[in-house]
């Protein structure tokens, strides 16, 4: 007999712990399955309309990102710690120990930041990899204005479907390249972008803000990580900090994103250690830590909407913003 965690792989369309790249990435059905709603939806094929009714899905996704975070982080110390009582008896004790172990490596000190990307499968690839190098918050920029051509409904509509996968990272969603500057920029970060300019510095000689080497500093880095096909905007190559390049010895002009940006990973944890540097493990303040854990139980429920019903049997109630988004 098949037990439930073979079937659970078997049947999962994007399985953030197992998952297996097709052979045609650009046109992984994973993604584009839901990209292909909207064209049903629109009968009357009216690609004005199509690309309005889009844009306005990139505001709903970005608000129910923010509200959820907002409510989670909201919840008092007591409410969390009563939440995560009442559905821990419900999860495997040995996935329990392994969320307190990935929790306890997470970093918040080093985040990063694609602006308009357009490759759903490509966007995947880097979540995974930023989540195995311990950092918790992803932040990307989807400019409707920045998308053209016949396949743009299909990309976003992936890249939704790959950010809201994502369930073990904090991802934001911005609609466009000032919020998400002024924003990062409200929160202390420095921005270093990838970029192919003459100015920009090799990564190896990249020394993270010096003041990232001490332990005790509070400053903050985001790193930026442009569009594969026309990297970075005028507007964030004005305003970022630094920008770097990874070098290159052959004939291609760039690596392709994912590939970049496990390279720039690399090179964030050689600089780090001893809790200097740009990746601190650990890190994280104890609120945000409990409130991802609770998420991390809650995501690993055999069922996540039962998630409700035992809450409810505990007495104990969560807003809407909460209860919701965990049921998807």
């Amino acid at each position: 007999t098949t037990n439930f965690y073979q079937k659970k792989k078997e049947t999962s369309d994007l399985e953030w712990e197992t998952f297996d790249y097709g052979k045609m990435p650009k046109m992984d059905t994973r993604f584009l399955e839901d990209g292909k709603k909207i064209y049903n939806h629109n009968k009357d094929n009216n690609p004005e309309k199509t690309m309005k009714e889009d844009a306005e899905e990139d505001e709903r996704t970005a608000d129910r990102l923010d509200q959820y975070w907002n409510a989670l982080t909201n919840l008092s110390p007591q409410l969390v710690e009563d939440a995560t009582n009442a559905l821990e008896p419900y999860v495997n004790p040995d996935r329990i120990e392994r969320i307190d172990s990935v929790l306890n490596q997470r970093t918040q000190n080093t985040r990063f930041l694609f602006e308009n990307p357009s490759n759903p499968s490509n966007v995947w690839a880097c979540l995974r990899s930023i989540d195995s190098f311990g950092i918790q918050f992803v932040d990307v920029v989807i400019d409707n204005e920045e998308y053209e051509g016949k396949q743009v409904i299909t990309q976003k509509r992936g890249m939704r479907t790959a950010m809201g996968s994502a369930q073990w990272l904090t991802i934001r969603n911005h609609l466009s390249t000032k919020a998400a500057i002024k924003k990062l920029k409200s929160e202390g970060y420095k921005l270093y972008a990838s970029d192919l300019n003459p100015t920009s510095k090799d990564i190896r000689t990249m020394n993270w803000n010096e003041d990232n080497n001490k332990e005790d500093d509070n400053t903050k880095i985001c790193i930026i990580m442009g569009n594969e096909q026309n990297g970075i905007s005028d507007e964030m190559r004005e305003m970022a900090d630094e920008t770097f390049t990874l070098p290159m010895s052959g004939f291609a002009e760039s690596f392709n994103l994912s590939v970049a940006t496990a390279i720039t990973l690399a090179h964030l944890s050689s600089a780090s250690s001893d809790k200097k540097g740009p990746l601190r493990p650990g890190d994280l303040d104890v609120h945000t830590k409990n409130c991802l854990r609770l998420k991390g139980i809650w995501n690993s429920l055999a069922q996540k909407r039962m998630g409700n019903a035992v809450l409810k049997r505990k007495n104990v109630q969560l807003p809407e913003e909460i209860t919701k988004f965990n049921n998807n």
